[in-house]
């Protein structure tokens, strides 16, 4: 019958024969022993698991399994099965006391969830020992996005993000509409903003009554109000553009045409007073608003250019203020005076006095597409176009939402309204924050050095400007300048990063997220698919911002109905405490109060925001 060992090791066996009848004749072979060896069954163990503990939906990874045979004595065939994807396994063999290590290649999840992924081993021959230790597990945290660990730095430094200030706040023209204390309001509010790049017009005609139409003692007001308003962007923070508006008389044809050198020469004049008053926060300078798009030539702007470049050095002011080029539109219909044609011009004879290039984009509300084709044109324009040896920095230094001409029976105001049963002012609306927050977040994404939105309140550049300014952040004085949804959206964003931040890119980024899909006249879309867009900001200091909204919610002026967008972002610190806040979680365009969030051992953040809103993760208080 069978004989069965409770104990593995050597061991003698002995057989004897006893009371043979009748007796042999030779007793001395009667018994015989042998050792034997006692092995014991096999004991196969899942000793490692290995995964990622955070991937992107979709992106493939591979699970790395260590299985051990423990007793030492046997060795094993068996199977090992994993559960992340069905029907997965692979026949191993393990010699006695050694290990092999199973590998299962393209793992991949389609949603964003955190997954245990399991693995057992069946079907041991021989049967093993103790099949309790048979299985394992490794935690995966499945993310729509991620900073991945390498670092994809966009810009190495943040320039900014703020607003155009209208040089006029404080002049003869905006003070009718103005009532006692007004201007202190305002200030404050702005103050408040805290934006970071600020875009100033100097108009030759009202401050130096170039013209002959602003006589004294208006145009020492109207200059003395360009001062102040400097005096308050330098309050505020924020770097200062100082942006020669008019060229009109530089391409003037009577007697009183002006050379570039007398203009350029009087402008310098105003760039060095504002530095002896300390205001040493202006730290660019721009010679013409949207130049291609008027009347002055290529070689004028050239001229305009050598000549304020060389009054700032005779100034010694070069180490205080660069000079910005372009202050473009695209004007594609025009094939002499579109965007590309002039900046090629522009950087090809005036790259080496020139620290940056700017744009100017504007989109209709009801056509958020192209907002993104005109930054990925100007991208394209501007890091693939222009050879290496010519890039600069990019500005984005005009920008906004568009609205109707007409609505209803509403009188005839350009680019006014939003076509809603109220014919709503398109700069009171959620709509036109929700797409300048966005253009913000998608110039970052290709790596815009800074952006400053048009404008920031209320007030009149000029006569012909009363009824035509239509992108303020704040509302006019008759109301109490109240604070326009774009104010607060702008304000979130202001408040969660900081000039010289880095700018990081967010993953998952795909070449069509940068490549222009239409190019031509103006009015064509990039036809991107609505989707979660991110971007994130880092700090020397281990600072660190995420903003981001959903597109699918580039049409809402109200508060949505349909489920929030859900967020999963790994790449994060671990266990780290955020602060979440949300702008237009209600509908109502404003901000709410931030709450905290932990990031999981996997450094993964979890929340949710309306279609109609947008958010800033940041550890920034």
């Amino acid at each position: 019958p069978a004989v069965t060992l409770a104990e593995a090791g050597r061991i003698g066996l002995a057989a004897e024969i006893r009371n043979a009848s009748p007796a042999q004749t030779d007793a001395t072979n009667d018994t015989l022993a042998t050792p034997v060896e006692v092995l014991r069954p096999p004991d196969l163990v899942v000793e490692a698991v290995s995964a990622p503990k955070q991937v992107l939906v979709g992106k493939p990874f591979t699970v790395s399994v260590v299985i051990a045979e423990r007793n030492k004595d046997v060795g094993a065939k068996a199977t090992v099965t994993m559960s992340a994807v069905p029907g997965a396994s692979q026949a191993i063999e393990v010699a006695p006391g050694g290990a092999t290590t199973v590998e299962f290649p393209g793992v991949a999840f389609a949603n964003a969830v955190r997954v245990d992924v399991s693995i057992e081993i069946i079907d041991a021959a021989p049967a093993e020992t103790d099949v309790t230790n048979n299985a394992g597990k490794a935690t995966v945290d499945v993310t729509k996005n991620e900073l991945p660990v390498e670092q994809i730095v966009l810009f190495p430094s943040l320039a900014g993000y703020g607003a155009q200030f209208n040089n006029h706040l404080y002049a003869p023209i905006t003070a009718p509409f103005l009532k006692d204390g007004q201007t202190r309001d305002v200030e404050t509010k702005i103050k408040e903003l805290q934006p970071q790049l600020v875009r100033i017009f100097y108009n030759d005609n009202w401050e130096e009554n170039y013209d002959g139409s602003h006589p004294s003692p208006e145009v020492e007001q109207n200059y003395d109000s360009f001062v102040h308003v400097v005096e308050l962007a330098q309050q505020t923070g924020a770097t200062i553009d100082i942006s020669y508006q008019n060229l009109g008389n530089i391409v003037r044809t009577d007697s009183r045409r002006r050379t570039p050198a007398e203009a350029m020469a009087k402008f310098a004049d105003a760039l060095e007073d504002l530095v002896k008053h300390k205001l040493t926060n202006v730290r660019w300078a721009t010679v013409g608003n949207e130049p291609n798009s008027g009347a002055v030539t290529l070689d004028q702007i050239y001229a305009l250019y050598r000549a304020l470049y060389a009054e700032l050095v005779k100034r010694g002011l070069t180490g205080q203020i660069q000079l910005m080029g372009g202050g473009l539109v695209e004007n594609a219909g025009n094939p002499s005076r579109n965007h590309y044609e002039w900046m090629k011009a522009i950087a090809t004879n005036l790259g080496d006095i020139l620290g940056g290039f700017a744009e100017h984009v504007y989109w209709n509300y009801d056509d958020p597409g192209r907002l993104e084709y005109r930054l990925r044109d100007t991208y394209n324009l501007m890091n693939k176009v222009l050879p290496e040896g010519q890039r600069k920095p990019t500005y984005m230094m005009e920008f906004g939402a568009r609205g109707y001409i007409s609505c209803g029976t509403k009188p005839q105001l350009r680019d006014r309204y939003y076509r809603d049963a109220d014919c709503t002012e398109i700069w009171r609306t959620n709509i036109a924050a929700f797409q300048q927050l966005w253009f913000a977040i998608a110039s970052a994404q290709l790596g815009v050095a800074g952006a400053a939105k048009w404008d920031a309140y209320w007030a009149i550049y000029d006569r012909t400007s009363i009824n035509a300014q239509v992108y303020w952040m704040t509302g006019p004085p008759d109301e109490g300048y109240p604070l326009m949804p774009t104010y607060h959206a702008m304000s979130l964003l202001f408040h969660a990063t900081a000039p010289g931040w880095k700018i990081l890119r967010v993953e998952p980024w795909a070449d069509d997220d940068s490549s222009v899909t239409t190019h031509g006249i103006e009015g064509h879309s990039s036809n991107d698919q609505p989707e979660q867009e991110l971007v994130a900001y880092r700090g020397d200091n281990g600072q660190l911002t995420v903003v981001g909204l959903d597109t699918n919610g580039r049409s809402l002026n109200g508060a949505s109905s349909d489920p929030p967008s859900a967020y999963s972002i790994g790449g994060l610190p671990s266990n780290t405490a955020f602060d979440l806040t949300k702008w237009n979680e209600t509908g109502d365009g404003t901000n709410s109060d931030p709450v905290v969030v932990w990031s999981n051992d996997a450094g993964v953040v979890r929340f949710d925001v309306p279609l109609q809103a947008a958010f800033a993760l940041t550890t920034v208080s």
